[in-house]
C-alpha cells in the first residue's frame, strides 16, 4: 500500500508526505509535514500501545510544522499501518518487542534520510512511545539531537499505585471513592500482564482519575475524528472503538518495561509532564531525575494541564521545548 496523501485545506503545510516503507519487515506508515523541510526533523512518537496520531495531526500537533519537520510515525499494529497490512492483525499482534521497536526505529531514520535532508533529529516520545523512545536515546545517540520525554514512562505499576495514594489523599477516607482506590491498592498485580485482573483494575482507575485529577484536560471529540480530512471511514471507525488485541506483546513491553535500569544519555534530554498527570506522576521521574547523567536535562512542570500537556497547553510546551532546544 502506498497511500495518496489527504489534502488539508486549512493546513498551512507547505510540504506533506505520506509513505508507507519497509519498516521492520512489514510496510509501515509515516507522515512528514512541514512549512519548510529545512527545518530541524522531529519524529513524535505516539502512545498507547495503537494510540497513532497521524490522522489528527493537523489538531495535534497544529503549529508544530512553524518550527519542525514534523514526522508521524504509525507504530506496528496501529492506524494506517494496520490498513497497510491486511489480514496480518495475529501475525504483527505476537510482535512488538523492545527490540522489535529499536528495529523499527532504526528502518525508520534510514527510511527518512532518503527523502529529507539532516544530520541528526529530535526524537520525542509521549506516554508508552516514551518508553522505546527513552531506550532508543540511550542505545542511539549517533542519530540525535536530543531527546524529549512527554508523560515519560518510567514504570506502569508504580505510576498506577502512586496516582491511588495521591487520590486516596483527596477523598473522604469512608467514602465509595477510598474504598475503591484500596481495592485497586490490594489487587494490583505484583507483576502485571493485560489480563482480566488488571483490565479491572483500570476499569475503576481511569474514571476516578479523570474525575479527581483531570480539571483541564482537552479530549479529541468522535466528531472531530469523524471529520478528519486524513483518515479513511474505517480508519476513523477503527480510532472510535480499538481493537486492543492488536497489541498483545507490545502492551506485555509496556508493562514489563522500567525506565530506571538506565539513567545515562549521551544526548540532551527534557522531560515534560502536566501538572494534573494521572497516568505517568512526574514523581516518578523526579525521584531519580538528581541520578540522571546526559550532557543536558531538564525536567518541566506544565500548570493546567494533563497526560497530553502538549496538547491541553499548546504554547506552554512549546515555550518549553524551544528554549531548551536554544539552549543546547
Amino acid at each position: 500500500m502506498n497511500p495518496k496523501p489527504f489534502p488539508l485545506p486549512s493546513d498551512p503545510d507547505a510540504f506533506c508526505r505520506d509513505d508507507c516503507p519497509m519498516i521492520g519487515g512489514i510496510p509501515q506508515y509515516i507522515q512528514i509535514r512541514s512549512t519548510n523541510p529545512k527545518h530541524p526533523v522531529l519524529l513524535f512518537l505516539h502512545g498507547g500501545p495503537g494510540g497513532a496520531v497521524s490522522g489528527l495531526s493537523h489538531i495535534h500537533h497544529a503549529g508544530w510544522t512553524a518550527h519542525f519537520t514534523v514526522v508521524n510515525w504509525d507504530q506496528r499494529g496501529s492506524g494506517r499501518t494496520y490498513s497497510a497490512n491486511p489480514g496480518r492483525k495475529q501475525e504483527i499482534a505476537q510482535t512488538g518487542t523492545m527490540e522489535d521497536y529499536m528495529r523499527d526505529l532504526d528502518d525508520v531514520i534510514a527510511y527518512l534520510h532518503t527523502v529529507l535532508s539532516f544530520e541528526r533529529l529530535i526524537l520525542v516520545g509521549f506516554s508508552w512511545g516514551s518508553a522505546i523512545g527513552s531506550e532508543y536515546a540511550r542505545r542511539h545517540p549517533e542519530h540525535l539531537l536530543c531527546y524529549v520525554g512527554i508523560g515519560q514512562h518510567v514504570c506502569y505499576r508504580d505510576a498506577i499505585l502512586t496516582t491511588c495514594r495521591t487520590m486516596l489523599d483527596m477523598v473522604p477516607p469512608d467514602s465509595r471513592d477510598a474504598a475503591k482506590l484500596h481495592a485497586i491498592i490490594d489487587t494490583f498485580p505484583a507483576e502485571p500482564v493485560w489480563d482480566r485482573t488488571l483490565m479491572h483494575c483500570m476499569r475503576h482507575f481511569m474514571p476516578l482519575s479523570m474525575r479527581l485529577i483531570l480539571r483541564h484536560a482537552k479530549r479529541i471529540t468522535p466528531s472531530e475524528i469523524l471529520r478528519s480530512p486524513q483518515m479513511t471511514f474505517r480508519e476513523k471507525w477503527s480510532a472510535l472503538l480499538p481493537d486492543y488485541s492488536r497489541y498483545r506483546q507490545s502492551y506485555a513491553t509496556m508493562l514489563g518495561y522500567d525506565f530506571r535500569h538506565d539513567l545515562h544519555f549521551d544526548v540532551p534530554v527534557l522531560f515534560v509532564f502536566g501538572q494534573e498527570e494521572n497516568v505517568c506522576p512526574a514523581s516518578l521521574l523526579e525521584a531519580v531525575f538528581p541520578e540522571i547523567t546526559a550532557p543536558e536535562k531538564q525536567l518541566a512542570v506544565i500548570p493546567e494541564a494533563s497526560h497530553s500537556c502538549y496538547f491541553d497547553q499548546p504554547d506552554a510546551f512549546m515555550e518549553v521545548l524551544l528554549s531548551f532546544l536554544q539552549r543546547i
